[in-house]
């Protein structure tokens, strides 16, 4: 029976590096001994320099020593994952076995092993960004400019390892599914390299040990799809790694997150104007990291995971610095910072978005010229509760001085054409202020504190509301609140004129000195001569009578319409047969559906589908801003259109069958934020094509 070591002797450990081949003169890397008990747990690690290094350890127990970079160097601990670093660092192992009497390990370092123990640092960088205005031909983005970065290093070799046998092969075959299809709508041409046809080679090349060089590249999509279909095993895994720069695309959904192998490597703090950068260090130059990028907020003190795309489509695949890091928020609740233009270094007052919604986008807001007049790109009204959002100069409001007034409230009006008059914009506004707490190194807690203004009533003047004072970091722009609608049955609709006007703190009118005049302020609006972002101080048009600003938008809160009238065929109509049984009588015969997709100023995207049983779709038509594609024919006008199809066009290659018949109209308003759907509608019909029976026989006559 064995006995137990005794661990109170101990015994030394020599451990001797040559570095073979080494340039004489030439600094050798920063390399350290690593000393594991038979457990695998490190008990000593020591730098390894000109002389051996010495580990006293228990006699009689058996230990293995790594040599390779010192990860140690200039930090206080030892990476969490050491073991995993030294090895894709090519570290050297030896095990110490007392048995064999051996108290001196020397290991040889070659060229090919420590070029990998120079460290080699990369300049991680780029921006996050909140998209404020989803869905909208205009997009429209904020930074986000407090939060943290969190970096993440991806390993898709141990990845493929955690995948069973089974779902590798599938994975195997949905990219090569995807491949094909990709290679069949477009030749991509990707990296020259020599193709191999048979699984044979393939095999053989995946055991030599220039597999990652034989895979590494690829002359087209088709010849990935090709050398992909045949493998399987270490060779599929090997290959796969090895091309992951031309896969990636193609494997979204395809991994889910929980099969990944990652480790955060750093947290950074997002700057003011949205940027982020760190520095990060590796070994062995050639195999640049793969990084993944979450972003978080801590929301009231509570952390929030504001970008957490799927790591398989968003990690950047052999990141080596030289590309920017563009993040994209889409969460609602993330807090962006207002996307402020630069203005002029005089008193002004800019009006520059309905929602988010620039007002550079709005067809003849300076000049009153366009058959688009008031309207977004693409035939796009208003609708629905407007947000007027104003950007103010930095030392609004003012307190009076002699011989210069005061400014210090706003006002909004509005006046639909045929109006007599303007109505006066009363709705309250709120508007959130922020505050942020830093907590190193790397915890920024925000907390946004919503502030309601009210209309006031200042010399003899209503519905005024203050410019918010200084002194607060606001990240609303100041607004009114325009219900277009005006709450009314029918829904107001038309041509309407927007008008903003200033007041000094006693509540007297302040005109604007656009058109000269006393030295007050200016009024600018953004001016499709310039580009967009920058600002024109506005001419005569936009200026009223008493100074103040006017512009004019046009605003739809229309419903569309959607309906089914009727079906028919040569045999048969839904006018005669409302549960829809139609007959036919062989597959030239017309099927006409009768359908109204309407708007009454055509601002709508219109669609009808025809579906057959289970089989899905079997016919469609679409209409854009009104107006049919080339397949369609005319808009429908109010009064109902036809869409006509042979039965056998609708019945392939069936002889009977049920069909549903879907209408849908989306309104083109917006608010500035999304596309008011409330004004939708749909209509859904049914209808069946029989064949009719064959004539039958006459009857034999009745036996009295």
């Amino acid at each position: 029976m064995p006995t137990k070591a005794d661990n109170t002797s101990k015994t030394t450990i020599t451990v001797d590096v040559a570095f073979r081949d080494y340039p004489v003169g030439k600094e050798l890397p920063h390399t350290r001994a690593y000393l594991f008990d038979s457990a695998g747990r490190l008990a000593e690690s020591k730098p390894v320099h000109k002389e051996p290094v010495k580990f006293e350890v228990a006699a009689g127990q058996r230990y293995q020593v790594k040599v390779g970079p010192d990860l140690l160097h200039n930090k206080k601990e030892h990476p969490a994952d050491l073991v995993g670093q030294l090895t894709r660092a090519k570290a050297l192992t030896q095990d110490y076995v007392p048995a064999l009497g051996v108290d001196k390990l020397s290991f040889a370092a070659f060229p090919t092993i420590y070029g990998c123990w120079f460290e080699t640092c990369i300049f991680v960088h780029g921006t996050v960004r909140k998209l404020l205005n989803p869905g909208s031909n205009q997009p429209l983005y904020a930074p986000i400019c407090t939060g943290t970065v969190q970096i993440f290093q991806v390993d898709l070799e141990c990845t493929l390892d955690t995948l069973a046998p089974v779902y590798l092969l599938t994975l195997r075959d949905s990219l090569v599914g995807r491949l094909t299809g990709s290679a069949e709508q477009s030749r991509v041409s990707l990296s020259a390299a020599t193709s191999r046809s048979t699984a044979a080679s393939l095999a053989t090349i995946a055991s030599s040990s220039a597999t990652s060089r034989a895979f590494s590249t690829t002359s087209s999509l088709s010849e990935v799809a090709t050398t992909l279909s045949v493998l399987e095993g270490g060779a599929l895994k090997q290959y796969i790694v090895a091309n992951k720069a031309i896969l990636y695309d193609f494997w979204c959904e395809l991994i889910p997150d929980s099969a990944f192998c990652w480790q955060e490597l750093t947290e950074v703090l997002i700057q003011s104007d949205g940027s982020f950068s760190a520095e990060i260090c590796f070994w062995c130059p050639e195999d640049f990291p793969d990084l993944y990028f979450e972003v978080i907020q801590n929301l009231y003190g509570t952390e929030v995971e504001i970008s957490d795309p799927q790591i398989a489509c968003s990690t950047y695949y052999n990141y080596d610095g030289s590309q920017s890091v563009d993040i994209v928020v889409d969460d609602p609740d993330a807090v962006s910072c207002p996307p402020v233009n630069p203005g002029p270094n005089y008193l002004y007052v800019w009006p520059n978005y309905i929602g988010w919604e620039d007002l550079w986008y709005v067809q003849g807001l300076t000049n009153g010229v366009g058959p688009g007049l008031g309207l977004l790109p693409g035939k796009t009204p208003w609708g629905g509760t407007l947000q007027l959002k104003v950007q103010f100069h930095p030392d609004l409001p003012t307190t009076p001085t002699p011989g210069t007034p005061g400014i210090s409230y706003y006002r909004w009006s509005y006046q639909f054409q045929g109006d007599p008059s303007f109505t006066q914009i009363n709705a309250p506004s709120t508007i959130r202020y922020q505050t942020v707490t830093y907590v190193p190194p790397s915890t920024v807690i925000i907390v946004n504190t919503p502030v309601t203004f009210t209309p006031q009533t200042l010399g003899g003047n209503s519905n005024l509301f203050a410019i918010p004072q200084h002194g607060f970091d606001w990240i609303d722009f100041p607004y009114g609140n325009f219900d277009s609608t005006e709450g009314t049955t029918p829904r107001r609709s038309g041509l309407c004129t927007l008008r903003l006007e200033m007041f000094d703190n006693a509540g007297n009118p302040v005109a604007s000195d656009n058109l000269g005049g006393p030295s007050t302020f200016a009024y600018l609006l953004a001016d499709q001569s310039v580009p967009l972002g920058t600002y024109t101080n506005v001419g005569a048009y936009n200026i009223d009578a008493s100074g103040n600003l006017i512009f004019q938008i046009l605003v739809d809160n229309n419903d569309t319409v959607a309906q089914v009238t009727k079906v028919s065929t040569p045999l048969d109509s839904t006018d005669t047969d409302p549960c829809g049984i139609l007959h036919y009588t062989n597959s030239t015969d017309t099927v006409t559906i009768y359908y109204v997709a309407f708007h009454p100023n055509n601002f709508l995207d219109w669609s009808l589908g025809v579906s057959l049983g289970i089989k899905g779709q079997v016919a469609g038509l679409a209409g854009i801003h009104g107006l049919t594609d080339t397949s369609a024919g005319a808009p429908s006008p109010g009064s109902p259109a036809t869409f006509v199809n042979s039965a056998g066009t609708l019945l392939g290659t069936c002889t009977e069958g049920a069909f549903a018949v879907l209408v849908y109209c989306a309104a083109r308003a917006v608010d500035g934020y999304s596309r008011q759907s409330q004004y939708d509608r749909q209509f859904n019909a049914g209808f069946a094509l029989i064949e009719p029976c064959p004539p039958c026989p006459p009857f034999p006559p009745l036996i009295k």
